[in-house]
């Protein structure tokens, strides 16, 4: 996944508020670290899901990718193809 560190830690961020906003419910130190994993994990398949099945947003423009030659969204850093890094050109 070509997705930048800080969208890691803020999502990782929103996990943990939520787990621990959970704890008016009296649930366990354990419970909550749990909690927190399984969501981190779910997350994580999810991304996992939508980059295998190239499932991206159509409200963008496409690129085509200097490499490879795929269209690709121009918004990114990188082809969602080949990993190649996108320069900037005319967008479709």
């Amino acid at each position: 996944m070509r997705l930048e560190w800080p969208v890691y830690v803020f999502t990782a961020g929103v996990f943990l508020a939520f787990a621990l906003g959970v704890q008016f419910l009296n649930l366990g130190n354990g419970a909550v670290v749990g909690l927190f994993i399984l969501l981190t994990v779910a997350y994580a398949w999810v991304a996992w899901v939508m980059i295998k099945q190239k499932a991206v947003l159509e409200l963008h423009a496409y690129v085509p990718c200097s490499n490879c030659g795929e269209l690709t969204p121009s918004q990114g850093k990188h082809c969602m193809n080949c990993g190649a890094v996108i320069v900037a050109g005319n967008a479709q």
